[in-house]
């Protein structure tokens, strides 16, 4: 007798569980429609890069960090061996000269314009980054760890030095 009790009991969890499992599914279906297999969309591409935006440059260098550190500064700073740069604090104007490995600001308020970088690292807020040209063809690859930080391609023009560019596409 006890042997059959269990029978029943467990019977009638298995089915009980069948039932639910297909009334939530027909629940479902009324809420979000009938189930529909999504359809394949193309992922977008970028645009090709013009050939005058792209600098070559000997990715084998590793030349040394270079730090802008403080509040308000204005410098001009000149990657010759394809150095990594890092911009500290709030309310800097930092120019870069020459394409970089990586350029990382960490603070707010900063402006960094730049020839190019392989790797752009956004930490904080309110921050500006505009690049001119592409290291060897390829865009950068931008991290934002922060609220309302912009980073744009300008326009280059090898005869304008330390000036602001005209805006282009980002």
């Amino acid at each position: 007798m006890k042997g059959r009790t269990v029978l029943l009991l467990v019977t009638l969890f298995v089915a009980s569980c069948d039932l639910r499992s297909g009334t939530a599914k027909e629940e479902m279906e009324k809420f979000n429609g009938p189930s529909q297999t999504p359809t394949a969309q193309p992922a977008p591409t970028d645009e090709p890069v013009d050939p005058a935006d792209i600098v070559t440059v000997d990715s084998d260098q590793q030349g040394d960090r270079i730090s802008v550190s403080g509040y308000e500064k204005r410098q001009t700073v000149t990657c010759a061996k394809f150095n990594p740069v890092a911009v500290n604090g709030e309310r800097n104007e930092v120019i870069i000269k020459g394409p970089c490995r990586q350029m990382m600001i960490n603070g707010d308020n900063n402006t960094v314009k730049m020839d190019a970088s392989l790797e752009i690292i956004l930490n904080g807020e309110h921050n500006k980054v505009e690049y001119e040209r592409f290291a060897n063809g390829k865009r950068p690859i931008v991290t934002d760890n922060g609220d309302d930080n912009t980073v744009e391609k300008v326009s280059f023009d090898p005869t304008m030095k330390d000036k602001p560019r005209s805006r282009s596409a980002k």
